[in-house]
């Protein structure tokens, strides 16, 4: 049976640690095929696919609360019935009897949560396994890589969330396949560096037959071709590629894919798996360029060359920079494209770096950020270190690291910082070294590092990126479709890429029937999602690290209906004194969701929010706050519109 993986369940609750908890047997929850339950007997029937849809979507909240408004979208769309909230209480019953006491639903306004083992849920194990698998083949096991991403693809039994409706199975299972295809290709990574290309030609050839637009499947298959002496078609299957995406989609091949081919045309050595006995010691490894490790570069990369010319003067190595460090923040809200600057311009410097690029992804804005500790270990079996004569602690790691990359020339992408502590111990300190950190947050602390702070795209820049992704001709067979959709987006990137995406994946709509789509405020963020982009997420993991006072404010703060507003509006709003309404305010500002628009004439701060932020806040003040408290917020601030009544006393 699955689910023997996780450690043994404990019988009862003193056993787990937790008063109270409910008692876990071996129950397991799967969503990666047909939405099921199994216990020891077998599978346990769920009679209806509402039934399924709301055991789904609880399992896939992982233990947050999934709001009533919420459960009815994915039952039934856009038009509930009048019984919903009944209906609701009846598949959760029939829920709770089928699960208990494996597993506890419990009633937590403004909807329901699902208190489950995780080690009994597919896609969890699915997750952890596959992230062992990446993990491995990062730091060169691919052994150890292809057993453990064997493992994870085996959990899928079928397509994900089968049995469930059509508005959650539309919502979620683009992201879990995609999930489903990055391990798939890290498993046929690992096999075509174990050697194993000879038995990959056949899986590579049907599965780009399936998706032919997938880059990194067709340079699999390019590679393996070439492995088995077929360089001719390795070569076709490149020109098949070329042909149909300017057919499709107008667009040439990925920078990584060119020069895959550039590769193949000319029989690099680089390109054939080197024998046994040439692996070498840590010695001669050390003595070689690192591998390039940076992601692909962004195919349709649009509108931040100003940006990018700026970090590249800055990071391009000089003779004359002192001895001083070369580094840069990039910074701003979620969905600005920090990372694909960054790696851009990671793409651009490489013949500055030739002795290798390191990219590292920091976690900074999930909840529990990569410690240095562990990035460093990273770093280090990267330099072609083994595992056991890394040593134990930070100062003695730091110390190897620096001496490893003393007088080389290599850059290093910190993506995705939390914060100072975090990113101190991994800036390379040789001058001919540099480092690139992406955070939200500003990291003003970092000495002598500059800030790049990034904002929305400008209008034209948002309307060709647009076109870059669903073609020039369909914007400009519809151009005021177009400009709705940038602007309905905020002319933040990843809105506008995960609409351009949408309008990609359904060729047959008009780019007016998704701009009418987004100019429902309450559905917009359901509207910009795809796979596993999306914004209302991005942006709030920004609330995490939050207390409870400043995600109040966040929640309350939407409800003005103003452009701007200013800290007494917000003090009477909230119901606080000047002092601590600032304080709010700014831990807002620090986290990236609000953004400070100018100090007028009496030296006044005017706040804002961003419209797809306020949209996410909106959302969570209608399911957290009661209509009473929104109610009493409104009519403080409009009943004190002559002046702050607020007082400077805190």
């Amino acid at each position: 049976m699955l689910g023997t993986q996780g450690t043994p369940a404990p019988a009862d609750a003193s056993d787990a640690g937790v008063t109270g908890h409910p008692r876990w047997r071996e129950m397991e929850f799967r969503i990666l095929g047909s939405v099921e339950v199994v216990d020891s007997t077998g599978v346990v029937e769920l009679s209806a696919s509402k039934v399924r849809t709301v055991l789904a979507v609880l399992l896939l909240a992982r233990g947050r609360v999934v709001s009533d408004s919420r459960l009815a979208v994915v039952l039934w769309g856009d038009d509930p019935p009048v019984t919903a909230a009944a209906q609701i209480q009846t598949y959760v019953s029939r829920l709770r009897a089928k699960l208990a006491p494996d597993a506890e639903i419990v009633r937590q306004r403004p909807g329901y949560v699902l208190r489950v083992a995780p080690e009994r849920f597919d896609l969890v194990r699915f997750e952890q396994l596959a992230a062992r698998g990446r993990d491995a083949l990062a730091e060169g096991r691919p052994a150890d890589a292809a057993e453990a991403l064997r493992g994870a693809l085996a959990l899928w039994r079928g397509p994900a969330l089968a049995g469930v409706t059509e508005f959650l199975s539309d919502a979620e299972r683009p992201r879990l396949e995609e999930a489903r295809l990055a391990a798939l290709g890290d498993r046929i990574d690992a096999e075509l560096a174990l050697g194993q290309h000879g038995r990959l030609v056949v899986e590579l050839t049907g599965l780009v037959a399936a998706d032919p637009l997938r880059e990194q499947l067709r340079g699999q298959l390019m590679l393996t071709l070439y492995r088995c002496g077929r360089q001719a078609d390795a070569l076709a299957s490149y020109q098949d590629y070329r042909h149909l995406l300017a057919e499709e989609l107008g667009i040439d091949p990925g920078r990584e894919l060119q020069d895959l081919h550039k590769s193949v045309l000319a029989a690099e050595a680089s390109l054939s798996l080197p024998a046994p006995e040439a692996r070498v010691t840590v010695r001669r490894i050390l003595a070689e360029p690192l591998p390039a490790r940076l992601p692909p570069d962004v195919a349709d990369f649009t509108g931040r060359d100003r940006e990018a010319a700026q970090v590249v003067a800055l990071l391009r190595t000089r003779a004359d920079n002192g001895g001083r460090r070369l580094a840069c923040v990039i910074g701003g809200m979620a969905g600005l494209g920090k990372t694909a600057l960054a790696i851009h311009v990671g793409h651009l410097l490489r013949s500055s770096y030739p002795d290798g690029q390191i990219y590292l992804d920091l976690r900074g804005a999930g909840p529990q950020p990569a410690d240095p500790v562990d990035l460093l270990g990273t770093i280090l079996r990267a330099l072609g270190m083994d595992a056991s004569e890394i040593p134990p602690s930070m100062a003695e790691r730091i110390q190897l690291y620096q001496s490893r990359l003393a007088g080389r020339r290599v850059l290093v992408l910190l993506d995705n910082a939390a914060s100072e502590q975090q990113v101190r111990p991994l800036l390379p300190e040789s001058p001919t070294c540099a480092a690139m950190v992406t955070s939200r947050a500003r990291l003003a602390a970092l000495e002598g590092v500059p800030l790049i702070d990034l904002d929305v795209l400008e209008h034209q820049q948002a309307l060709e990126l647009l076109s870059k992704i669903v073609g020039a001709a369909r914007v400009a067979a519809e151009p005021e479709s177009a400009v709705r959709i940038v602007e309905l987006c905020g002319h933040l990137p990843l809105g506008v890429r995960i609409a351009g995406a949408r309008l990609t994946a359904k060729p047959h709509w008009r780019l007016a029937r998704l701009a009418d789509r987004l100019s429902s405020q309450r559905r917009r963020l359901d509207e910009l999602r795809i796979g596993d982009l999306e914004v209302r997420a991005s942006v709030a993991l920004s609330l995490q690290g939050l207390g409870e006072p400043a995600r109040r404010a966040f929640r309350l703060l939407a409800l003005l209906d103003a452009p701007r507003f200013a800290i007494w509006t917000a003090a009477v709003l909230l119901d606080v004194t000047l002092a601590t309404a600032r304080e709010l305010l700014e831990q807002l500002v620090d986290a990236r969701l609000l953004d400070v628009a100018q100090v007028d004439g009496s030296n006044q701060a005017r706040y804002f929010f961003h419209d797809l932020v306020r949209a996410l806040a909106l959302e969570q003040a209608a399911d957290e706050e009661t209509a009473d408290e929104r109610y009493a917020a409104l009519d403080r601030t409009f009943g004190s519109r002559s002046g702050p009544a607020a007082k400077e006393n805190g």
